[in-house]
């Protein structure tokens, strides 16, 4: 609410003496209602000031006749009278001002109440946004810190991840080193089974070469030889490849178990290579 503009005392006191010179009788309330601004307290205070300024000094007593002076009693008197009424008169006015600034005394009580009334509810609402900055700001925090490890999470799951496809990648060379043990057992066996028939002629022919015999002997022992370690390493081989197709799988099942639930939002889905 709007404050009223201030008044002085010169404004007032001009207000009584143009009521007074028209004839009227000077109020707070014709005044105040003649400036047509300023508070019915400011008013009466500047009016009370004025009017205490109007008292005359009292002049010097004068000797008069007896009949001029009982003459001049019943005027007195009579002014008296008129005096008492218009004191009376004024003292009205002055209870109505009274009445005036118990009014506006309460409706600015009022107003100050309704003030703080606001105020009140204005800090306490600047407290609860308070608190609930407080806490966006701590969810905010903890949210960071959540994605912060998710993140790492997530790096160490693709790290993982990398060196289980580099094991996969290595399989095909374990295979394909297999498969070349394979073709040199097969040939190692052909081998054998033509020392055996080389031993078979030879045997036929013992009677004509013995030392023949003997070298043939000799390198089919030598090829059955060979034959055994390659068996007995071939063996290892195919033990070792289960054993890394095992560890592979179990690998692959821990990768895949870890990795959906972290980087379900964060990894792009990785399709697994089939078993060849």
């Amino acid at each position: 609410m709007a404050r009223e503009p201030n008044i002085t005392q010169d404004q007032v006191s001009r207000a009584a003496e143009n009521i007074r010179d028209a004839g009227g009788r000077p109020t707070a309330r014709a005044i105040r209602e003649r400036l047509g601004t300023g508070s019915m307290a400011t008013v009466l205070k500047f009016f009370q000031a004025w009017q205490d300024a109007q008292v005359r000094p009292a002049e010097a007593p004068v000797v008069l006749p007896q009949a001029l002076q009982r003459g001049l009693l019943d005027f007195v008197a009579a002014e008296v009278d008129r005096s008492r009424a218009e004191l009376h008169a004024e003292l009205d006015i002055a209870n109505q001002a009274n009445a005036d600034l118990i009014v506006e005394s309460e409706r600015q009580s009022l107003i100050v109440e309704n003030l703080t009334a606001s105020l009140e509810a204005a800090h306490a609402e600047k407290a609860e946004l308070a608190g609930r900055l407080g806490q966006v700001e701590a969810e905010r925090d903890a949210a960071r810190e959540e994605a912060a490890a998710e993140r790492a999470a997530a790096e160490s799951a693709r790290t993982d991840l990398a060196k289980a496809l580099l094991r996969l990648e290595a399989m095909p060379r374990l295979e394909k080193d297999l498969d070349e043990v394979r073709h040199e057992l097969e040939a190692e066996r052909a081998a054998r089974v033509s020392a055996e028939q080389s031993a078979a002629v030879a045997s036929a022919k013992l009677e004509a070469s013995l030392d023949a015999r003997q070298a043939v002997e000799r390198s089919l022992d030598e090829s059955k030889r060979y034959a055994q370690d390659k068996d007995a390493e071939l063996t290892s081989v195919r033990t070792e490849l289960r054993e890394a197709h095992t560890a592979a799988d179990t690998l692959r099942a821990e990768l895949l178990a870890a990795v959906r639930p972290k980087t379900r939002r964060a990894l792009p889905v990785t399709q697994t290579r089939k078993k060849p």
